[in-house]
Parts: structure tokens; C-alpha cells; sequence
């Protein structure tokens, strides 16, 4: 695309130098190359009017700023507008038109994103479309995976993906929206025929500051990008907010009111078997994942299939056939007939919902090693710490990803929440806690590690070092064992 014609299509501009051709269109001085664009975004942290210059040394031959932050000694074409992240609105849809054209579902609430994309991506391929899924862990289409650095990628990157799944064949894109994306306009430009509420519960508050605010920007994905039907969790009581404002959704939940709900849960070793009643009959669901909580998640896929006109069979075997999900109550296999179970909990709702599931698993005593990520939401810290205290017989307090902060003060904040610290244990090291961990373990126990669930690092200070939950386990317990 030619500057000019560019310029021509962004109310209030004005262009500046040449008339070239523009390569690509980065916000991310980082990742120009020669002959791209740099847009400079203003976000929540930094301002990409900062970095022009650095885009100019890697390259960039056109330079998309605020009105008056283009200065005159710099030899390369400058657009100018009013705001570069309306700008971005208008030019999006026209670089890539085909991500308009998949059909999409979005997925937001505080837990149960990520499972429920993944159960939906199961069904819908035994369903006969070709799926695509963008989320926390990564994003996915046709055998093809990326790792995921955000739930929800920025504006120029998501619409970029989905533009190149739909090339790809892709129908429909299974969407994890975070509040953050929400709240920052990162999903502008994009309209959604389905959208599902999980839950809502206390996280983020470092970034939204209340529950109220964290929910405003949750309800935008239903008020502001939905074009078709609401999936809501009537057992929520932000769900149930939200429903009346809502014209006819697909609501879920455990309460007989609810369009889908759970008549029978049965949780245990072997995974989870329920009956749901639906509009059009009774389901019969087996699957193999674990953790009660599990049930919200399957009731929501089966809301949106439902909308979908997804026949009952197809469901059924699609739920069936996902074995696992990375990160999410996910057992470490072991020869030693260990029960030890990794999982993302970083959050109190969904570490609660993890040592529930857990006291169903073991016959035993609950040990729960956790900590909490550093540049966080503070306020979860001693709320977390009481959890552990109460759901488990042992709780061994570590570090998770402490960032710039003080791992010693961060556990502080956790274990000011224990009152009876008998069965408390304090090891700022993960490595070392998961291996006090090993050794106290007993065969009826059930071990859990929670925060971290399919990362692969931790993030001490500014560095993202190798740590992965699973393979420390796999190695404490050779020296543990000897084999």
C-alpha cells in the first residue's frame, strides 16, 4: 500500500516526504524491518513515540505518529494523525479483510478460559471444522503452534493471525479475552458470534483497582463486540448481572434454572462423569480431566455448541477425546504410583477450586507448594495464604515469578494470611520447595504445585531463566528414588 492512499483513508492526517510503498506495519520498533511502517502506539507502560528513533536505526522508511512528535531532521516519510491508536482501527480491517471473515468465539472470565478453548477445539474438529485457537498457553491452527508471551495479543498481531488462519482455511478462532484487551481496545475492529462469561473473582486489581471496574471491562466483550449469542454462567452473580442485560443467552450452571446444567457430577482419578440436562435432552458426559471444577468449564463448551446447533453425539465424543490440558490439573506420571499434580492456580478462586478437586484424589494428606507473582495484584497474597491453610494438611510456601519484587517480602504478604503455621514450611527456592515437597510425600497423599502450571521459566528480576515444574519433579524425584 502506498503512503499516500494510507493517508487518504485516516481522517485528520497529514503525510510528510515521499510517497513510497509501505512493506509492513509494526508497533514494535524491535521487529521493523527495512521499508516497514512504525506505528507508535501509546499503551498502559510505555509509548511507542519513545522508541521512533530506535525504528528509524532498524529501518523503518515510514514513520506513523501523533500529530507533533514527527520532527523535521528525520529523512523518512512521516504520517501524521490526531491518535495512532484510532488510527490503527481504520487501517487494520484494511490490511487484513480476512480476519473479519472467520467466524469467532470469544472466552473471558477469571478461570476456565483456557480449558474451555481446548474442549471446544476438540469438538468442533469432530464436528468437521477446522479450528483455530488464540490463548495463554499458545496459539494454534491446522498442526501449527506459537507460544503465547499475552492472553489476548495486541491489535496489529491478533488481526495479523487471523488473517493468516483464515488463508490457512481456518472457520472459526477459539479467543481467550483478557480484561486487559478489553480495557485497552486490542479486540477494536472485530465482532463476535459467540461470546462466553466463565466467572469473575478476585485478580488483576492491580491493573483495574476494583471488582467493579475489572467487570465493566469484562461486559465490553458482550455489550460493544458481540454480534450474536451469550454463553453466561448463571452461578455467578457477576453472570447473573450480566444476563439481564442480555437478549436471550445460553446460560449454565449447577442451578436449576439454568439452559444447561449439572443434574450428576461425579470427580475422581479416572476424570469426570456427569449428566447434563440441555433444552433438546439429557447428556451423558465421560471425560478424562481432572478436577471438579472441570464441570463449569464442559458446561460452557456445551452452551456454545448448543448455539452452534452442534448435534448432542458429536459433543459427547468431542469431550471424550481431549485427554488433557497442558498446565491444568495435570498429573506427573511416575512409577512410584505418586499422586502429583501440577496446575496454574495463581489466583485464589482457582487455587480453592484445585485443593477441592485434589481432597477427591487422595486418601491421604493435601501438600500444596505455591507463590505469587511478583508486580502483581497484592491483595490475593494473604487471601491465597488462608486458602492453602484451610483446604491443605501442608502448605510449603516458595516463589512463583517474583519479577523486580523481593521474594522474601512477597512470601511475607502470602503467610500473613496463616494463622496456625504448624504445618507451614518456607523455602524460597522452587527447585528446593518441590523437593522438600518429594520427600515428604506418602502414597496416599496427593502433592500439588501450584501458580505455574505449563510455563516453562521463571521470571527473577528482568531475567526469564529455564524452570519447568514438571521436569523439576521428574528430576527430584530420581535423586529422591535413585532411579
Amino acid at each position: 500500500m502506498k503512503a499516500s492512499l494510507l493517508a487518504a483513508l485516516l481522517p485528520g492526517s497529514t503525510m510528510r516526504g515521499n510517497d513510497i510503498e509501505i512493506g509492513g506495519i509494526k508497533p514494535d520498533s524491535r521487529a521493523i524491518k527495512p521499508g516497514d511502517a512504525f506505528i507508535a502506539l501509546k499503551g498502559s507502560v510505555s509509548d511507542g513515540h519513545l522508541f521512533i528513533q530506535n525504528a528509524l536505526n532498524k529501518g523503518a522508511s515510514v514513520i506513523i505518529c501523533n500529530k507533533g512528535a514527527f520532527r523535521e531532521d528525520m529523512a523518512v516519510t512521516a504520517i501524521e494523525v490526531p491518535d495512532t491508536t484510532h488510527a490503527l482501527r481504520e487501517i487494520l480491517p484494511l490490511l487484513y479483510p480476512g480476519a473479519r471473515k472467520i467466524s469467532l468465539i470469544g472466552i473471558t472470565g477469571t478461570s476456565g478460559k483456557t480449558s474451555t478453548t481446548y474442549l471446544l477445539e476438540s469438538i468442533l474438529l469432530r464436528a468437521g471444522r477446522t479450528p483455530g485457537v488464540i490463548g495463554t498457553i499458545e496459539s494454534r491452527y491446522k498442526g501449527l503452534r506459537m507460544e503465547s508471551s499475552v492472553t489476548t495479543p495486541g491489535p496489529l498481531n491478533l488481526f495479523e493471525m487471523l488473517e493468516v488462519m483464515h488463508t490457512s482455511g481456518v472457520d472459526t478462532c477459539i479467543m481467550e479475552v483478557s480484561s486487559h484487551a478489553l480495557d485497552q481496545g486490542r479486540i477494536d475492529g472485530l465482532s463476535y458470534d459467540y461470546a462466553v462469561f466463565m466467572n469473575l473473582s478476585l485478580d488483576h486489581l492491580d491493573y483495574h483497582k476494583d471488582m467493579y471496574a475489572y467487570f465493566s471491562a469484562k461486559k465490553r466483550l458482550f455489550m460493544e463486540y458481540l454480534k450474536g449469542r451469550a454463553i453466561i454462567n448463571y452461578d455467578d452473580m457477576f453472570g447473573r448481572d450480566l444476563i439481564g442485560e442480555l437478549n436471550a443467552p445460553i446460560t449454565f450452571g449447577q442451578t436449576e434454572r439454568a439452559m444447561v446444567k449439572a443434574l450428576k457430577v461425579q470427580a475422581d482419578l479416572g476424570g469426570i462423569r456427569m449428566e447434563l440436562g440441555t433444552p433438546g435432552g439429557t447428556m451423558q458426559i465421560t471425560s478424562p480431566l481432572l478436577g471438579s471444577f472441570q464441570a463449569y468449564n464442559i458446561m460452557a463448551s456445551v452452551g456454545v455448541c448448543l448455539a452452534m446447533e452442534i448435534d448432542r453425539d458429536t459433543i459427547e465424543r468431542g469431550i471424550q477425546a481431549l485427554q488433557g490440558i497442558p498446565g491444568r490439573m495435570d498429573p506427573v506420571e511416575n512409577p512410584y504410583g505418586l499422586k502429583i499434580i501440577v496446575d496454574y492456580a495463581h489466583k485464589p478462586e482457582a487455587l480453592e477450586k484445585a485443593l477441592q478437586s485434589a481432597r477427591g484424589l487422595a486418601r491421604g494428606r493435601i501438600i500444596t507448594i505455591f507463590g505469587c507473582g511478583g508486580d502483581r495484584d497484592r491483595s490475593k497474597r494473604s487471601v491465597m495464604g488462608s486458602i492453602s491453610e484451610r483446604l491443605s494438611d501442608i502448605t510449603i510456601v516458595t516463589s512463583d515469578n517474583p519479577r523486580s519484587e523481593d521474594p522474601l517480602a512477597i512470601i511475607d504478604e502470602i503467610t500473613s494470611g496463616i494463622r496456625d503455621r504448624t504445618n507451614l514450611f518456607v523455602e524460597p527456592e522452587r527447585a528446593k520447595a518441590i523437593m522438600l515437597g518429594i520427600k515428604i510425600i506418602r502414597n496416599d497423599d496427593c502433592l500439588i504445585i501450584a501458580g505455574k502450571g505449563h510455563e516453562t521459566y521463571q521470571i527473577i528480576g528482568d531475567k526469564r531463566i529455564p524452570f519447568d515444574d514438571k521436569v523439576c519433579v521428574q528430576e527430584c524425584l530420581r535423586e529422591v528414588f535413585g532411579r
